[in-house]
């Protein structure tokens, strides 16, 4: 019969310590949303559009269009899995499973999309879009069963 109330003290003593990080996390989580900018806080976006304002707000990592790619959106310069073989047999190989470039709307020669990307400084940008599959082959024809990367930069809006 002794041991039964110190198992009950035990109880209430874990009880209270459960309560007492329960309070410090609540504490913890009310504070970092008060430090945190507005910025931070607002909701994602379209994750099929890399803007200037995203490409700002990621610093001076990024330098070129490859950068702001593999740093914000790298899901983008890999192909989807298992759709592409049997998507378009009679495409070449190479550039079936690769994702193709545009830049300013040109068609970029090279097969490696970072290759593309490279060449465009991030000043230059602004914005990335990326079309999947179904998108790209739908507005671009056969050959862009892997995606489309799609660069706008500020000589296009001229």
């Amino acid at each position: 019969m002794a041991r039964r109330p110190l198992r009950t003290a035990a109880l209430l003593l874990a009880l209270l310590a459960l309560a007492d990080v329960a309070e410090a996390r609540a504490q913890a989580a009310t504070t970092s949303q008060q430090e945190t900018p507005q910025k931070a806080r607002r909701p994602r976006g379209d994750r099929a559009k890399l803007t200037r304002v995203e490409i700002d707000e990621a610093g001076s990592a990024i330098v070129t269009a490859a950068d702001a790619v593999r740093l914000l959106r790298p899901q983008w310069l890999r192909p989807p899995m298992g759709r592409i073989a049997s998507s378009n047999l009679a495409s070449d190989t190479k550039s079936a499973t690769q994702v193709v470039v545009y830049i300013d709307d040109l068609r970029q020669p090279s097969v490696d999309p970072e290759t593309s990307l490279i060449t465009v400084p991030a000043a230059r940008l602004v914005e990335i879009r990326y079309l999947d599959q179904n998108r790209a082959v739908q507005l671009r024809g056969p050959g862009h069963e892997a995606g489309v990367i799609e660069v706008t930069t500020l000589d296009k809006r001229k």
